[in-house]
């Protein structure tokens, strides 16, 4: 857990969708969150507030892109799941691994693992 662990410190979290141009660049994503508490070698979840208004796809932790596996949307695969806030939810990031991390809300989580070309899967308008 190493280095992954202990650079937890600052976290961003940036969750993107579906629905438009696919040329909006990464700074025009909406507000992101950052993570709080220890920046110790202790593994545990920290606070977020991740970005659903088009669903969970794609999110930015510790500078680079992940992708969500699988996605989570509401069953019209538009936006995000029942319950869920629209267009932020708060949540906890707990990073498992350097290639792992869960985020969890209102009892569903996430898994990201790191994008493999460091894209986000798609920019939501």
């Amino acid at each position: 857990m190493g280095s992954a662990m202990s650079a937890l410190g600052l976290v961003v979290l940036t969750v993107s969708c579906s629905g438009g141009s696919t040329e909006t660049s990464t700074a025009e994503q909406p507000r992101s969150a950052s993570a709080t508490g220890s920046t110790g070698s202790t593994p545990g979840a920290k606070p977020f507030e991740v970005y659903t208004h088009c669903g969970i796809e794609s999110a930015r932790i510790h500078g680079r892109w992940w992708h969500a596996e699988p996605p989570l949307y509401n069953k019209a695969r538009s936006g995000p799941p029942a319950g869920w806030g629209d267009p932020y939810q708060p949540g906890t990031l707990t990073m498992q691994s350097a290639d792992r991390a869960i985020f969890e809300a209102l009892g569903q989580q996430v898994v990201f693992v790191p994008a493999p070309d460091n894209q986000p899967v798609r920019i939501c308008d």
